[in-house]
C-alpha cells in the first residue's frame, strides 16, 4: 500500500529531549549552579592568597630594611667608641644623609666618620646607574647626646616604612619634611655610653652611664 510520510531526522531527538523527565533538567541545572560557585570559591581563594603573599612581602622588605638600620647605626656606635676621646664632635644638631654623596677623602677624625656614615645611609654601597640604592627608603641619620648626660650618646637611623604602624617614640624625624606621616616613620637606635675617669666628689651630680 502507500507509504505515509517519514517523520524528519531531527524531529525524533526534539521529541527525546522533550520527554526528558524534568528531574533530569533539573540537576542539569543545579550541576550548572555548582560549577559556577566552585568558580567564584577559586577567585576569591586566589585572591586571598595573592593579599596574602603581598603582606608577607611588604613583612619581609620591612624586616631588612630594619635589619639595614640596625646595622648603620651600630656602625656609628662602634666609630665613636674607637675614639671616645672626641665623642662630643660627633654630636650632629639636624638629620645626617640628605642631599647627594660627599667627597670625604680631605677630612680626618670625628668629621671622616660622620661623612662617611652620611654616605652609607645615603646608600652608596650599592649603585643602579647614577642612583645609591644600598640604605633604606628615606633613610636619615642622627646623633645626639642623652638629656641630663655628658657621657651618653644616642645614635639613631630613621627611615620610611611601606605599611602604617603607631608612630615610634624616638624623636629623631619627628617634625621633619621628609617624614610627614608619623605612621610610616621608622627609627632604630643604639647608645654609646663613653667612661669618664673622674673625682666622684667634684663630679657633677649628673645621670651617669
Amino acid at each position: 500500500g502507500p507509504v505515509g510520510p517519514r517523520p524528519h531526522a531531527g524531529g525524533g531527538l526534539h521529541m527525546k529531549q522533550a520527554l526528558l523527565p524534568r528531574a533530569a533538567r533539573r540537576q542539569r541545572g543545579a550541576l550548572l549552579i555548582e560549577v559556577l560557585v566552585s568558580i567564584v570559591l577559586c577567585a576569591f581563594a586566589l585572591l586571598a592568597f595573592a593579599s596574602m603573599q603581598g603582606r608577607a612581602s611588604t613583612a619581609e622588605f620591612e624586616a631588612l630594611q630594619r635589619s639595614q638600620a640596625l646595622v648603620l647605626a651600630e656602625d656609628m656606635g662602634n666609630r665613636i667608641n674607637v675614639n671616645r676621646a672626641a665623642a662630643s664632635s660627633y654630636v650632629q644638631t639636624g638629620l645626617v644623609g640628605a642631599g647627594s654623596l660627599q667627597d670625604c677623602s680631605a677630612l680626618t677624625g670625628a668629621a671622616r666618620d660622620v661623612c662617611d656614615w652620611s654616605n652609607l645611609i645615603r646608600g652608596s654601597t650599592e649603585q643602579s646607574g647614577s642612583t645609591s640604592i644600598g640604605a633604606m627608603l628615606g633613610a636619615r641619620g642622627c646623633i645626639v647626646r642623652a638629656a641630663g648626660s655628658s657621657d651618653r650618646y644616642i645614635i639613631s637611623v630613621v627611615w620610611l616604612g611601606l605599611a602604617a604602624t603607631g608612630a615610634p617614640p624616638a624623636p629623631c624625624g619627628q617634625g621633619q619634611s621628609d617624614f610627614p606621616d608619623e605612621a610610616l616613620r621608622r627609627v632604630v637606635s643604639v647608645t654609646v655610653c663613653v667612661a669618664s675617669l673622674r673625682d666622684a666628689a667634684t663630679a657633677p651630680s649628673i645621670a651617669r652611664c
